[in-house]
């Protein structure tokens, strides 16, 4: 967004990146915020608990989240808006300078005309094959957002796949795209990240584990940039000493979960990571200690 003036209230749409990475900057710039969200539970792909201390530090600089709650209405009211919204089937109107939409996103291919090429593609986008090859012309490889694929939607998956698809392209299709240990965060202060599996969907997938989880808030490497909110939970499969998953939130972690990414597409064990001699006192020294 490009502003001329910071907005003295701002309402964000949906629970999502978009709405908690600008609300938070907003927030610490002095605007007061408030996001809506329909469901009970935001950011639904970051693990549950580490949601709720973010959301607890976003209250605390004046980032409010109201759940369960649905748009109904937007209006023009002088310089601002007039929102209606509805809570538990209760409908009330907010005020607001600024509104902003961060509900999610869908691919921007329908000016494309696929169909006039026999390409089909969905809500999610074109239809692919392992290789990233259209499903209803082979002539056809998409990747990205534009492509129905199991990557996530983030910059770093678009590259890794639209290189995959040119090499396709040029070379047959021999290189199919590997998502294993692909991070993410959401750059909120501090930042909440994850790698891998969350608990409970390493359970259900069958795994024996045990979960490390570490209140780092009174860590020296957090103490030092005074941000006390900061936790961490790493799940490891007993049988293989191997990371499953790996659940941050912190300043910098955003940072530390490329290890824990690294970790799982490499198959290290946790021995091996505490093997790691770290420059101290950076956040990168704490590794070895989440996982104890």
């Amino acid at each position: 967004m490009r502003l001329d003036a910071l907005p003295e209230r701002i309402l964000f749409i949906g629970g999502g990146f978009i709405s908690f990475e600008f609300g938070h900057i907003a927030a610490r710039a002095g605007s007061k915020v408030c996001i809506i969200d329909r469901g009970e539970r935001p950011l639904k792909g970051f693990d549950a608990d580490l949601v709720e201390r973010l959301v607890a530090r976003g209250e605390e600089v004046g980032v409010q989240l109201r759940r369960r709650t649905s748009l109904k209405a937007i209006e023009k009211d002088g310089t601002g808006f007039l929102v209606t919204v509805e809570t538990d089937n209760k409908t009330r109107d907010l005020r607001a300078d600024l509104v902003v939409h961060g509900a999610g996103r869908v691919p921007a291919i329908d000016r494309l005309d696929l169909a006039a090429a026999n390409v089909e593609a969905g809500d999610k986008g074109v239809e692919v094959n392992a290789y990233l090859q259209s499903t209803s012309n082979p002539k056809i490889y998409a990747a990205g957002d534009a492509a129905d694929t199991r990557g996530a939607p983030l910059t770093p998956v678009a590259v890794f796949e639209g290189k995959v698809a040119a090499s396709n392209m040029l070379k047959g299709n021999r290189t199919k795209p590997d998502y294993a240990g692909v991070p993410s965060a959401v750059f909120t202060v501090p930042e909440l990240t994850r790698v891998g599996m969350l608990e409970e969907e390493a359970r259900e997938a069958g795994h024996d584990i045990r979960v490390v989880e570490n209140d780092t808030g009174d860590w020296y490497s957090n103490l030092r940039v005074g941000e006390s909110c900061a936790a961490t939970k790493v799940i490891i499969d007993n049988e293989s000493d191997t990371i499953l998953g790996a659940h941050l939130l912190g300043p910098e972690y955003g940072e530390i979960i490329n290890f824990f990414g690294l970790a799982i597409r490499l198959g290290l064990t946790t021995s091996d990571l505490k093997k790691m001699v770290s420059v101290y006192p950076s956040v990168g020294s704490d590794l070895g200690s989440m996982l104890s």
